[in-house]
């Protein structure tokens, strides 16, 4: 298989990336297609679907995530550039084990890889619904515009389907160990002059994304550690103390 599109989006790097799609439902991305695939008449009739499913690619032999991201995201916030798309030819092999530690399990308990969405699994397919915002056409093709994806920019798409309500809503559905380990959120203490280097249209996105804490799961309590997420071309830099997770400077 070979990617039929590229999803840019306001997150270069895997540190800050929601868990799941929708926990950062304003979050902003545009799926750009590969010339082969970037014909409008392809995308006929898909503006009649609210939400949309997206296939991708994990790229699990990309270094990055939690801290180890930081020098790299601060990097690419001063330079004000996103990092380079992956390369879509030759995928590393992707690493996996056949039991992983879950985030929601506070990264303590070990449960088997099928019964989660680990990225590191033995083919590295992710799987999204995301809101369709609207489409772009244009003389290089169709772009379109999507909200509360959890991609990193850059991510190979390799196909879009329309979610169909009355096929894919099961309202019946169980959560199953998921139930039992409630997402916690943090509370996000913005200064509003911080809040002011933020464009306006990108704040939302921004504030949800920290909400569900950033930092690899079960991280150590250090609340004078500065972490450091890399956001729609800046630095967000960033405490967390107990459940209150303090923004300390934008730039």
């Amino acid at each position: 298989m070979k990617p039929i599109a590229h999803i840019h989006t306001d997150l270069p790097q895997k540190f800050g990336i929601p868990r799941n799609s929708f926990l950062a439902p304003h979050l902003q991305g545009r799926i750009v297609f590969e010339p082969e695939y970037a014909l409008n008449s392809a995308v006929a009739g898909i503006d009649s679907f609210s939400h949309l499913w997206l296939l991708w690619r994990f790229e699990n032999g990309e270094p990055g995530g939690g801290a180890a991201d930081v020098a790299g995201a601060r990097a690419a916030a001063a330079a004000g550039e996103r990092a380079a798309a992956p390369a879509a030819a030759s995928p590393k092999p992707a690493r996996w084990s056949p039991t992983v530690r879950p985030p929601r399990l506070g990264g303590a308990e070990r449960v088997g890889v099928f019964a989660t969405r680990s990225p590191f699994r033995p083919n590295p397919i992710g799987l999204t619904c995301v809101k369709l915002d609207h489409v772009e056409l244009t003389d290089a093709g169709p772009i379109i515009h999507v909200l509360g994806a959890d991609l990193r920019d850059g991510t190979p798409i390799y196909d879009i389907k329309p979610y169909i309500p009355f096929a894919d809503c099961h309202p019946d559905a169980c959560g199953g160990w998921i139930e039992d380990a409630p997402w916690h959120e943090l509370d996000v203490d913005f200064p509003e002059q911080l809040e002011a280097e933020v464009p306006a249209g990108k704040l939302a996105g921004l504030t949800e994304v920290l909400r569900q804490d950033p930092r690899r799961a079960g991280s150590k309590h250090e609340p004078t550690r500065v972490y450091h997420l890399a956001y729609a071309g800046l630095d967000v830099a960033f405490t967390v103390d107990g459940d209150v997770l303090h923004v300390v400077c934008v730039s």
